[in-house]
């Protein structure tokens, strides 16, 4: 008689990886507070979608959004901050202009300041740096994750950029 050693078969859903990538893309289990940097351009703030969808993230998680504007594009700031601030009457919405990476010490003792006040800031920059300035901001404020905002004409899609392996301690 020959023994036949053969794998055990093991069945996996095909899904499994997608619904654990959702799982932490909506938070972590554990609970508490989610640091998160939402980042858009200028063509993505005129939809109302897409400022619903800041408003939602402001009530559920600490938020901070970079805006990233072509030269001239103050009725797009304009109007997006306005749209937040009637969206969000309880949360204070204020504006910050970083133009360039590099320039640390001039945006982080304001920064500092509005986070520790729990207001939302949006830090307005150039198109052409928003994701070098995006990327030092979030590891300044140790942000959880950083999601990419578009606006879709038919409502708004949240795309998530990068995301800590493990919730920070602020």
């Amino acid at each position: 008689m020959q023994a036949t050693c053969t794998a055990p078969i093991v069945v996996r859903e095909p899904e499994a990886a997608w619904w654990r990538v959702q799982a932490e893309f909506d938070g972590w289990a554990s609970g508490g507070a989610t640091t998160t940097v939402a980042v858009l351009e200028d063509r993505d703030a005129a939809d109302d979608a897409v400022l619903a969808s800041l408003a939602r993230l402001a009530v559920a998680d600490e938020l901070l959004v970079v805006f990233g504007v072509a030269s001239g594009a103050y009725p797009a700031q304009h109007n997006m901050i306005t749209g937040l601030r009637g969206r969000l009457p309880r949360h204070d919405v204020v504006a910050m202009h970083v133009r360039h990476r590099g320039a640390a010490g001039h945006w982080q003792a304001a920064l500092d300041l509005f986070l520790d006040a729990g207001r939302l800031p949006v830090v307005v920059t150039t198109a052409a740096v928003l994701q070098d300035v995006t990327a030092e901001i979030s590891s300044y404020v140790r942000a959880d994750r950083v999601l990419r905002v578009f606006g879709t004409g038919t409502g708004a899609d949240l795309y998530q950029v990068w995301r800590r392996p493990e919730p920070s301690v602020n």
